[in-house]
């Protein structure tokens, strides 16, 4: 069975690198220092960018989709989904989204933003108004609503904090019902 699906995966990775109007991979390093492989597929005819992060069962896949205004994050370890509202002051257009990485990958401009989300407790019961992009990454997992916060962290539940460097473009931190990565 895992065969079958590593299989699936790799059909579809090739699928959609197939479909994309461009494609990226870089490795950057965590605090501690070990590496950590990005890689960035951009389709601007369903005005989506997806980047996954890492490796294995600590890896990320992220959406940008750039029609409905959301960013999907899905956890790897947690095997859920972590649901924000882009921020368009943090996150580069769709447009920009490839000169922005080179830019960050060679070390110009300020050091990327740095956001926190706040999961919500509450699994989302109705994944249909996601969009179709979301809603693949995320069919059969529970999908958290993350609403990003200003000033001090406050999170309910237990749980820690996830941050994610993505694309060296924006670090974010998930928490609440998280794993640390």
């Amino acid at each position: 069975m895992l065969k079958i699906i590593a299989v699936v995966a790799l059909l579809g990775a090739c699928l959609s690198l197939g479909l994309a109007d461009e494609g990226a991979s870089l490795t950057d390093h965590d605090k501690s220092g070990k590496p950590v492989h990005h890689s960035l597929v951009i389709n601007k005819q369903e005005q989506t960018a997806t980047v996954n992060l890492g490796a294995g069962k600590n890896s990320y896949t992220v959406i940008l989709d750039y029609k409905t205004g959301i960013v999907a994050y899905r956890s790897f370890s947690q095997k859920s989904c972590f649901i924000s509202r882009m921020n368009r002051a943090t996150i580069p257009s769709l447009e920009k989204l490839s000169s922005a990485m080179e830019s960050r990958k060679n070390k110009q401009g300020p050091p990327p933003p740095s956001v926190q989300y706040n999961i919500s407790p509450d699994p989302i019961k109705d994944q249909s108004n996601l969009g179709a992009p979301v809603q693949a990454l995320c069919q059969g997992l529970p999908s958290y609503w993350a609403q990003e916060q200003v000033g001090n962290m406050f999170f309910i539940g237990i749980g820690a904090c996830a941050n994610l460097n993505i694309l060296f473009l924006f670090d974010v931190g998930l928490c609440g019902h998280v794993d640390a990565y």
